[in-house]
């Protein structure tokens, strides 16, 4: 649910202001609505800043896949004597040096490259012929075009020849190449010795720059990480400082705040001490203030999956707890496998033991989708790809017996993912109807209690003509629901313009009716992907392990090593793969199927208390 907010308005004279927001953010429980528009271009010290951050990020993230590439497991511990600004510039000279060596290196390979064909020679000799009178020129033309008089008229000497061209040189005591039919090949400064020299020089210094690029990485980055902090602290602080409006010829200063509600006394109890004028209200529905969310331990773990869409509306309602439950039975009837659940489970109890926030708060999500995926995975009827229930629907295992009414079909299955996606929908618009209520009054409720009706009305029906329930006259009963929903479809779709609006309701409600009934029924089709993941996931499961069967020698060593390469494999790249399907099709129905018919409202920011930053932040 949504944490209730308190409004602050603070009034500080001007001279105060800075000493103000020092004690606020000591304090540490005040949400500051600062400005958004124009805020940089309002201070070239904040725009420094953001520079430096970015800086620092780009550092600290290049720097992680060096770690990465090196596979350094213990990290030095934070030093806070190292300066972080003298790291940051000494890496990115390091990396600018090391860019512009990566760039000599390739002119130098393409120099090689290029002198390949004339052969090893050295400059010097070419400079000592010319100081005797002799002047020397290099050329390239095809076999075709070279003349063999020129071994007489310019002393050419062939120095390598391929499949089409030849490669000689000339040696005249006039200036100036000689105007022969063949391309002039300029001279290099170095000799192909010369260049791998430089080469190997530029190689062992970007040896030495990636030595103390990795050292840098191993012993700083937790320094350059405390830096990064207080830089972003900074930033934090300006643009609270730039948020105040001036009034009173920028004598006084106004800022605007929020608090939970829950700590609106103690901070009015704190604030009260100092030399300020604040005033603490309700927000009105002009209002927006932040969003903190206050759930239970299940649907905490679920937040993550919310926030990937957007967070709520703080006057509306947060639906975290109501998607939870559905997520973690579509997650465990997409991915569809009893093991593949039990090796989520294992790996989400390694996740929680994490110190890092997100692979720990991944690690809770993990844990409930892996305990769905255990038990729909028995419920489909495999384990790691083995099925429970052979082509008679007979139990292979006698232990299973007991279960075996648990354990569903394929029809069964694809009736189950289509009802449990009608009741997610009807739960949706009852959810949408309450909600409707509590905001704006039990007539603006109607329409929807109308189709909640409507729809258990023909559920109720269909399930006592195919006599899964006893319901006596239930073919008139279904004709007086049917005629109570649709009386509230139409005359209460527009409760805004009272009986004045009835004649416009009855149109509008008509047209609402087609597009609503059209939508819930593409809806609920949507939910047939439950099915298909699951038996397409535990078809590949099935045929791996056939292939392991089928393809392993009868050698005894031979034959267990290659099933265990082949079933390991297989099943590495099942899991990876539907894995990454359950986990996005279950999103898809939550955000567009689910929050479409519950009226879900988005915009809220995250709360975020206006503090001094720590190295957990």
């Amino acid at each position: 649910m949504i944490v209730k907010m308190k409004k602050y308005d603070f009034l500080i004279y001007h001279k105060d202001y800075q000493s103000f927001l020092l004690k606020l953010r000591e304090l540490g429980i005040v949400h500051i609505v600062q400005k958004q528009q124009g805020m940089v271009a309002e201070s070239s010290n904040l725009l420094e800043l953001m520079k430096l951050e970015k800086r620092y990020q780009n550092l600290i993230r290049t720097l992680k896949s060096i770690n990465a590439e090196n596979r350094i497991k213990e990290l030095k511990a934070l030093n806070k004597n190292l300066s972080g600004d003298q790291i940051l510039e000494k890496s990115e000279a390091l990396f600018a040096e090391k860019e512009t060596l990566n760039l000599d290196k390739q002119g130098i390979q393409k120099e090689l490259l290029r002198l390949a064909p004339l052969g090893s020679f050295e400059p010097d000799a070419i400079t000592r012929l010319a100081t005797k009178g002799w002047h020397t020129n290099i050329h390239v033309t095809s076999k075709s075009k070279f003349d063999e008089q020129w071994f007489e008229e310019y002393n050419a000497i062939i120095l390598t020849e391929n499949a089409s061209q030849i490669f000689f040189a000339t040696f005249t005591q006039t200036s100036g190449v000689p105007h022969i039919e063949a391309e002039h090949v300029r001279f290099s400064e170095k000799s192909i010795s010369g260049w791998n020299e430089s080469l190997n020089e530029i190689e062992k210094r970007r040896q030495e720059i990636e030595n103390e690029l990795t050292r840098i990485a191993q012993e700083e980055i937790e320094t350059l990480y405390y830096y990064e902090k207080i830089v972003n602290d900074q930033i934090n602080f300006e643009q609270v400082e730039l948020s105040g409006n001036a009034v009173a010829g920028e004598k006084l200063m106004i800022l605007e705040g929020y608090v939970p509600e829950e700590t609106e006394p103690q901070t009015s109890d704190i604030l009260k001490n100092e030399a300020i004028y604040f005033n603490v209200s309700t927000p009105t529905p002009e209002d927006n203030p932040p969003i903190k969310l206050k759930n239970n331990r299940f649907a905490r773990a679920f937040e993550m999956i919310g926030n990937l869409y957007d967070r709520p509306n703080y006057h509306a309602f947060d639906m975290t707890a109501f998607f939870a439950p559905f997520y973690a039975i579509f997650f465990g009837l997409c991915l569809g496998d009893c093991g593949y659940g039990l090796l989520l489970f294992l790996i989400s109890m390694f996740l929680r033991r994490s110190k890092e926030g997100f692979m720990r708060s991944a690690g809770q999500l993990l844990t409930y989708l892996g305990l769905g995926t255990m038990i729909f995975g028995f419920v489909s009827g495999t384990f790691f790809g083995i099925p429970f229930l052979d082509d008679h629907n007979v139990v292979k295992w006698s232990w299973l017996l007991p279960l075996k009414g648990v354990i569903m079909s394929s029809e069964q299955l694809f009736m189950f993912a289509l009802v449990i996606g009608g009741i997610q929908i009807v739960y949706a618009l009852f959810i949408k109807a309450i909600t409707r209520w509590m905001r704006f009054g039990f007539f603006y409720s109607l329409d929807t209690f109308g189709w909640v009706i409507a729809i258990l009305g023909t559920a109720v029906f269909f399930m006592a003509k195919k006599e899964i329930i006893s319901l006596s006259y239930h073919t008139n009963i279904y004709i007086f629901v049917l005629s109570v929903g649709g009386f509230l479809m139409l005359f209460f779709n527009n409760p805004a313009k009272g009986l004045r609006g009835v004649p416009g309701s009855i149109g509008s409600g008509l047209f609402g009716i087609y597009n609503k009934l059209s939508g819930i029924l593409g809806d609920i089709l949507s939910y047939i992907r439950l099915f298909a993941l699951g038996i397409s996931g535990a078809v590949l499961g099935l045929v791996f392990n056939q292939l392991a069967m089928s393809l392993a020698p009868d050698i005894i060593i031979a034959r267990e090593l290659v099933m265990i390469i082949i079933l390991l494999f297989g099943h590495t790249i099942n899991i990876l793969i539907n894995s990454l399907g359950a986990f996005i099709h279950p999103i898809r129905l939550t955000f567009v199927e689910f929050y479409n018919n519950v009226g879900f409202e988005g915009g809220g920011k995250a709360y975020t208390p206006f503090k001094k930053l720590t190295m957990d932040d």
